[in-house]
């Protein structure tokens, strides 16, 4: 059987991932295709929330391997029309609906999970202070 892992890298981090359209194709891989593709936290939260809402759970962000595959399984193997829609819908939760609940949650997670790893939270602060003062 062909190569059916998939890599990718996000914010340092290497993730390995299945490559959905390899899973059942024989032929050999001719080449491997690099891209960057720019995600908000945003985006990100809209691929857990598509995953989530097709039957994952919010717990399956608690594991960081898991949780990156997911966002390149969300990318790569669904389409992006997807995680726009679902930006979309995430956006429009109401306050008080168990939707709402669960957007806020995938988005704190994201915030988690992303945030730079090259600098300590006190770190991006003191930065975002001195910035407003210089302004």
């Amino acid at each position: 059987m062909a190569q059916q892992k998939a890599f990718g890298q996000i914010n340092g981090q290497y993730t390995e991932f299945e490559a959905a359209h390899r899973a059942f194709n024989n032929t050999p891989a001719a080449l491997q295709v690099t891209i960057s593709v720019p995600m908000s936290y945003e985006d990100i939260a809209a691929a857990y929330y598509t995953c989530i809402v097709l039957g994952g759970t919010l717990s399956d962000l608690d594991d960081v391997e898991y949780a990156h595959k997911l966002v390149f399984d969300t990318l790569i193997n669904d389409t992006g029309d997807n995680i726009d829609a679902a930006r979309r819908t995430m956006a429009e939760a109401k306050p008080g609906t168990p939707e709402y609940v669960l957007v806020q949650a995938i988005q704190a997670r994201v915030i988690e999970l992303f945030a730079p790893v090259s600098e300590k939270p006190s770190a991006r602060r003191q930065v975002r202070s001195r910035t407003a003062v210089s302004a």
